[in-house]
């Protein structure tokens, strides 16, 4: 097996893990946001980072999207989204809502 193909797989084996974990953060259990936390907040942090230039500002923002992810984890839907699609489009959003913020702009558009 190659090693792209390896890691496709391991890929797909950790959206599963990402899958039944955050099903147990629907069910209040915060050890499985701290691992999904473990998991992926440095790639969120590069995300929000690459929108705000601002290290301080992509934390917040990542610190953010976990404290919603632990509120709205029961409405993910995996047919929808693989688990870190939605992780990365929810911390797209803050990040951009609050570059809109900084920038004088309303939060959200119309």
């Amino acid at each position: 097996m190659t090693r792209i193909a390896v890691e496709a797989r391991q890929s797909r084996e950790q959206s599963v893990s990402d899958v039944a974990l955050l099903e147990r953060v629907a069910e209040g259990d915060v050890r499985a946001l701290s691992e999904l936390s473990a998991r992926h907040s440095l790639s969120l942090r590069a995300l929000a980072f690459g929108i705000l230039r601002d290290a301080v500002e992509a934390e917040q923002i990542v610190q953010a999207t976990f404290r919603e992810i632990r509120y709205e984890a029961g409405r993910f839907d995996p047919a929808h989204f693989p688990v870190f699609g939605w992780l990365s489009e929810l911390t797209r959003l803050g990040a951009l809502q609050r570059s809109r913020v900084r920038a004088g702009l309303p939060a959200t558009s119309a």
